[in-house]
């Protein structure tokens, strides 16, 4: 399989050796070389084992990749696809990360993805936890691959650093795939996959456009504390990034 580690620029030299760097000179061609990774790897584990697990992330990022990935010809119906996290909303939301994925992913040859929704009809994240857990234990674990993205505050899924439940999620001995969390300074309560269910992934990537990820990046590595900005724990772990300007 192509080597996803890419280029190392002079930009990244604060980031851990063992985190690939790879980067494009736009976010539209770097869509266009993520998608054929990602259906590289995909197409790696269908052949391996006669189907692939997937989780992505939501926000406004990764919709061109979204729709990149539901033209890439694959057999898809052997994929199983999940959320990284999502907001506690109506599947029909505006905000929800389940209708991004339906009207951008779930289409073209991508139409038969088995996909499986976090959220369920359960009043709230807390109450609605176990269901989402059961459902995500239907997908071959750990996941072949994940796409992470990143909030401006070193969150990564719906892992705050301002929620009381972060230590819960960031448990590197929970046996929960799953977590309820409520932010405090972002709407919404959210389900969210753990710290640990994103560890033992394959593959991990993070997908970041703009100069302001990498300074992001840059005060993870200074500050050196995943309860502050979680997204340093991954960093440590090691992940591969696709970033572009």
């Amino acid at each position: 399989m192509m080597d996803i580690v890419g280029m190392r620029s002079s930009k990244t030299h604060y980031l851990p050796e063992h985190v690939g760097f790879y980067s494009a000179n736009s976010s539209e061609s770097l869509v266009v070389e993520l998608s054929q990774n990602i259906g590289e790897i995909l197409i790696e584990a269908i052949e391996e084992k006669g189907r692939a697990s997937f989780a992505v992330s939501g926000g406004s990022t990764p919709k061109p990749l979204f729709e990149e990935l539901s033209l890439l010809n694959l057999d898809w119906s052997k994929v199983d696809l999940t959320l990284v996290d999502d907001r506690w909303v109506d599947s029909n939301h505006k905000d929800s990360n389940e209708l991004l994925i339906r009207t951008h992913f779930l289409k073209n040859k991508a139409a038969k993805v088995n996909f499986v929704p976090l959220k369920n009809d359960a009043k709230s994240a807390k109450e609605g936890a176990l269901l989402s857990e059961d459902a995500v234990k239907t997908i071959a674990m750990p996941f072949d691959l994940i796409i992470l993205g990143m909030g401006a505050d070193g969150h990564t899924a719906s892992l705050f650093p301002c929620s009381e439940e972060l230590p819960i999620g960031m448990d590197s001995k929970s046996k929960s795939h799953l977590v309820a969390i409520t932010p405090k300074k972002a709407p919404y309560e959210r389900i969210s996959l753990t710290a640990k269910s994103i560890f033992e992934a394959k593959r991990i990537i993070l997908h970041l456009n703009g100069s302001a990820k990498l300074h992001t990046l840059e005060d993870a590595m200074s500050i050196r504390d995943s309860s502050k900005m979680p997204i340093y724990a991954f960093l440590e772990h090691g992940l591969d990034i696709f970033w572009s300007p």
